[in-house]
This record gives structure tokens, C-alpha cells and sequence, in this order.
């Protein structure tokens, strides 16, 4: 006869005791999660504990003795090493979670990449040279803090992570202890340099405010925020002005037709005239310029003509779509700064046909290894449902961007310059120690025609010998080439002296609205800038707003989800475990 299991009774005994112990929990639960307002909470917790208490004592009152068989048994040495490895195992878990806040690191699973601090970003933090102090300056009372404090508390730390100068500390100033804190931190910064909620960054001599109003692009509703979160590029920019003692000058060329750095908006209504469009906001460089002033720089107007030559403190020249000839002595002002001064410019230029004009200043590149063909347009076929289209745009892919400290993070990013002029790369005069190199490249169906007609309705065909040859190069760099090295003789210098100058077919590729459409037309002008500038920790893509996605929810469902993943959730698969184990083992 085979062995007879417990009475039923005690069976239900014995769950009684586990169910009574979940209804004590639960009573606690029931008790943290509820929302204040909820008036009867007192008497649902008091009603679980009481009747788990109850089921509790009755399970071991009904069980006594068989508990009394089982402490005297061997079962009870086994169960004591089962429940101490159970112990031993909580608590590596908890060290490694303790380790894990205590070392801040995130992964970021989105297909864009959109929680990944920006290279640019990450270049600034790795070249710190200075301890940064970084203080969040709230108070909970503000409404607006829900939508800021989680996601800059989250990047600072993510700040803090790459650079060891980078440390960061809350201030609440809404206790008694953050009042004194913030006392200390008015007193050592000034009064007038902290106000409401804000990001102070401070280093030994300076410091930098970033109040939360500029974190947030956007509004706070019942739902949550809506809008996108700016810090990173407004914490960049904080940090650049103050790791960099002075800023550094950049100055636009003038007086040739050139485009405008910044332009008035219209009159709302107000008809305009094509002159008056192309000196319009949207045609103009000021997206480009503020960005520029974001990574402390200085962008001052130049008229070479009514100076005589380039200032002294030129960091780089930017020459942005010029319509007139220069002038003898500002051709000569220019070849001065490059050869004498190892200067350093961007050119941009567009093809005679679409302007109506004309400058010689590809005259001084051709001495430099690169023609400009201001006499061709850019042109592409590309398939499309449609059949071939055929445009006056010159789409830049991956393979035709150049292996360059200016194009090193473009990679990934498509880029197109339209109404556009190729270029062609030349071998500059014997004995200069210069090189030029192609940067940005066209599709493989692209190339420059020389009878290019605007608003004709035959497409055009590439004519060999005539037109300048697919693919085209749409933008090329000019800079020192060292000789070959000798197997005899020391190696050649790395900061070899001579000019530095990027030549662009295109300046409406860079002005507001194409950038607007294509931001990696302007990643790489100021890429282009920085390397030209020597402020190499500043290469790289400039962080974007993070558009919010989030839910907002109250302390209590914030608490109520944790019971429920951390200890609910996984309690019933222990359960179902050992219900399963149970089973087989019958």
C-alpha cells in the first residue's frame, strides 16, 4: 500500500498560513500605494492584517504538531542551507546593484540613437582639462520641474561618466539644508548670477548659468511634458565657454554679394520682390552663426576693401557665395594671409548661370591644386518610381564622403548641395607643400554641365570632354603636405605650416532653409570651421533635442509599479516553480 499523503485539511491549513501572510503584505502595500485622498485605506489595510494574522495563527495552531516533528527532523539543517544560500544570493544581487549606482551607465536601444550623447558633446568632455563643478539648483513646489530634473540629472550623470573634472550635486533649496547650501553658492558666485531653478556650472574662476526655462522647448500639461529637452547642447555650450579662456574670431567676407549672416524677417503680408527673397531670413547664414557663437566664437563682418588686409586675430575666414570681382589689392590681401600667415578660409561658390554673375576669386584657388567650375552646374539622375529625375542637386552618400578629421562622424548622414558647382582636384604648382583633397563626392550618376539651361524641359546628358566628369566633387580641402619621408631622416612634423582652406560648389547648400532640410550640410560647416580653427575637441555632430515620450504618473503608481515588478511579478513565478516541482515530484 503505497504511502498516504496529508489530510486534506491540513493542506488547506498549510495554504492558509501562505495566503495569510500574503494578505499581511498586501495590507502594507495596499496602505503605500493608495492616494491620499482616499479615506478608507486605514480600513482596507486593518481588515487584511486582521484576517491574515487570523489565517496565520489557525494554519499553525492546526499544524503544530507536524512543525514540532520537523524542527526535531534532519529537514530542518537542509532547510536552513537552502534559506542561507537564498540570503547569500539577495545580497550579491544587492551588491551589484549598489555598484551599479554607484557607476552610471545607460543603454540606449532606440534605432537613432536618440538617448546617446552627440560626438561633438562627448570630444568636449574627453579634452576637460579643468575640474567642473555642477550644481542643480530646484524646488519640488515649481510645477515645471517634473519636466526637466529626470532627464538632466540623467545626462550630468552621463557628463560625469565620461570626464573625472565633471562633478555634479542637487540643491533643493526648499529644505533647510539646501537654503544654507544655496547662501554659500550665491555668496561665492554673486547674487545676480542665480535665479529660480537653473544648471550652475563653475570652475575655479568662472561660471556659467543655464536656467531650466532654456531645458525645455515646449509646454507642461495633465499628460506630461510636451516638447523636447535642449540641455545637452545648452550644458555643452556652458562647458565650452568655460574650459576656453577667450573666444575665438571669425570673420565673413563683405562687399561682393555675398550671403547675408543674419536677415529681418518680412512684414507679415507684405509682397516681395526676388531680391528681397534672397535677403531674407531663410537665405541667409544665421542658423550657421549661432551655432558658431554656441561654440564661443566670434563672427564679425569684414569689408577687405576698406580694411587692406586680413585682422590679426583671424582665426578662419568664411567667404560665402561672392557675386563681384575682387579687387587687385584685395586679391593680394587674401594671398598674403594664405602663403605669408598660413591662413585659413571657407569658400563657397555658385555656378555663373543660376547667379548671373561672376567673381575671379577661383583664380587664386587654381594655384592651390583646386578649379572651381563656376561655368557648370551640378547635376544628378536618380531613379525614382516615377522613372529618372533628373535636378540641379547633387545628393553626397557614403561613399562619397572622404576619410577626414571634417567628415570623421558624417558617415552615417546624407548630404546634398544644390545649384551647385563641381570642382575639379588639380596638382598644385611644383614646389608647393600643399595638398588637395576631395571631401564630399556626388552619386555616381552626377556630374557638371557646362549647357545647363534653368527651367528647360529636356534633360540634359553628359557630354564627354565638354561637361566635367561624373562623379562630382562638390567640396574639397586645401592643406600642407609634408615631403615623402626619408628612411634616413627624422620624421616630418605634424603641425606642418601653410594654408588651410575648404572650397564648397555650393553656398545655398548652408543657408537656413537647406540646413533645415538637411542638417548634415551643416554639421559639416562647422566641422570645416573647427578644424580650420584648430579647436579639434570640437569635430563631431552637435547634439539635437530629445523629443519627450513619457507618461506622467503620481508617487503612489510609481510605487505601485515597484511592487509589482520587484516583488509580485516574480513571487508568482517562484510559486509556479515550486508548484511544478511539487507535481513531478508526486
Amino acid at each position: 500500500m503505497g504511502k498516504q499523503g496529508p489530510a486534506r485539511w491540513k493542506v488547506i491549513s498549510r495554504m492558509g498560513v501562505l495566503l495569510g501572510f500574503a494578505l499581511v503584505l498586501g495590507g502594507f502595500i495596499a496602505q503605500d500605494v493608495a492616494p491620499p485622498d482616499f479615506a478608507k485605506v486605514l480600513y482596507v489595510t486593518v481588515g487584511l492584517w486582521i484576517l491574515g494574522g487570523v489565517l496565520v495563527l489557525a494554519g499553525i495552531v492546526l499544524n503544530f504538531g507536524d512543525l514540532v516533528r520537523f524542527a526535531r527532523g534532519g529537514r530542518l539543517g537542509e532547510g536552513a542551507n537552502f534559506a542561507l544560500k537564498v540570503l547569500l544570493a539577495v545580497a550579491l544581487v544587492a551588491l551589484l546593484c549598489y555598484i551599479s549606482t554607484r557607476r552610471f551607465a545607460r543603454l540606449d536601444w532606440t534605432g537613432q540613437q536618440k538617448y546617446t550623447l552627440d560626438t561633438k558633446t562627448e570630444n568636449i568632455l574627453r579634452s576637460l582639462e579643468r575640474d567642473v563643478e555642477v550644481t542643480i539648483v530646484y524646488t519640488p513646489a515649481d510645477p515645471s520641474v517634473v519636466a526637466w530634473l529626470e532627464p538632466t540629472s540623467e545626462m550630468l550623470e552621463e557628463f560625469k561618466a565620461l570626464s573625472s573634472h565633471v562633478s555634479v550635486q542637487d540643491l533643493n533649496w526648499s529644505v533647510p539644508e539646501g537654503r544654507s547650501k544655496l547662501e554659500a553658492l550665491l555668496q561665492r558666485l554673486g547674487e545676480e548670477s542665480v535665479s529660480g531653478a537653473c544648471v550652475v556650472f563653475a570652475t575655479a574662476d568662472s561660471h556659467e548659468v543655464v536656467p531650466a526655462a532654456k531645458l525645455i522647448e515646449g509646454s507642461y500639461g495633465p499628460g506630461g511634458p510636451v516638447g523636447s529637452f535642449s540641455g545637452e547642447d545648452a550644458f555643452a555650450t556652458a562647458l565650452t565657454k568655460l574650459t576656453e579662456s577667450e573666444k575665438v574670431t571669425v570673420y565673413a567676407l563683405t562687399g561682393h554679394g555675398e550671403r547675408l549672416l543674419e536677415a529681418e524677417p518680412p512684414m507679415p503680408g507684405a509682397a516681395r520682390e526676388p531680391e528681397q527673397i534672397l535677403n531674407s531670413p531663410e537665405y541667409s547664414l544665421s542658423r550657421a552663426v549661432t551655432q558658431l557663437r554656441k561654440d564661443n566664437y566670434e563672427v564679425k563682418p569684414l569689408n577687405l576693401a576698406a580694411e587692406g588686409a586680413v585682422p590679426a586675430d583671424c582665426a578662419a575666414l568664411l567667404i560665402a557665395g561672392p557675386r563681384t570681382p575682387f579687387s587687385e589689392s584685395e586679391i593680394q590681401a587674401l594671398g598674403d594671409y594664405f602663403d605669408n600667415r598660413n591662413g585659413a578660409a571657407v569658400m563657397m561658390f555658385d555656378p555663373e548661370v543660376v547667379t548671373g554673375a561672376s567673381t575671379n576669386l577661383p583664380e587664386l584657388l587654381a594655384g592651390y591644386g583646386v578649379a572651381v567650375r563656376t561655368d557648370a552646374v551640378g547635376l544628378a539622375n536618380q531613379a525614382s518610381i516615377f522613372g529618372t529625375i533628373q535636378e540641379a542637386y547633387v545628393p553626397v552618400t557614403r561613399d562619397g564622403i572622404a576619410e577626414h578629421a571634417i567628415t570623421a562622424d558624417l558617415k552615417n548622414y546624407s548630404l546634398g548641395l544644390g545649384s551647385g558647382c563641381p570642382l575639379e582636384v588639380v596638382s598644385p604648382p611644383p614646389g608647393e607643400m600643399l595638398g588637395a583633397k576631395a571631401l564630399l563626392t556626388g552619386i555616381k550618376s552626377s556630374w557638371g554641365e557646362t549647357d545647363y539651361q534653368p527651367g528647360g524641359r529636356e534633360a540634359a546628358e553628359y557630354d564627354a570632354g565638354q561637361d566635367v566628369p561624373p562623379p562630382a566633387i562638390m567640396a574639397a580641402a586645401i592643406e600642407p603636405q609634408a615631403p615623402p619621408a626619408s628612411p634616413y631622416g627624422p620624421p616630418p612634423p605634424v603641425d606642418l605650416p601653410g594654408p588651410r582652406i575648404v572650397v564648397i560648389g555650393s553656398s545655398l547648400a548652408f543657408v537656413n532653409a537647406s540646413v533645415a532640410d538637411s542638417p548634415a550640410n551643416l554639421y559639416f560647416l562647422l566641422n570645416a570651421v573647427n578644424w580650420m580653427a584648430g579647436k579639434l575637441h570640437m569635430l563631431g555632430i552637435p547634439p539635437k533635442p530629445i523629443e519627450f515620450n513619457q507618461v506622467a504618473v503620481s508617487e503612489n503608481q510609481v510605487r505601485a509599479a515597484r511592487y509589482v515588478f520587484v516583488g509580485i511579478l516574480p513571487a508568482c513565478i517562484i510559486a509556479l516553480g515550486i508548484a511544478v516541482w511539487v507535481i513531478r515530484r508526486r
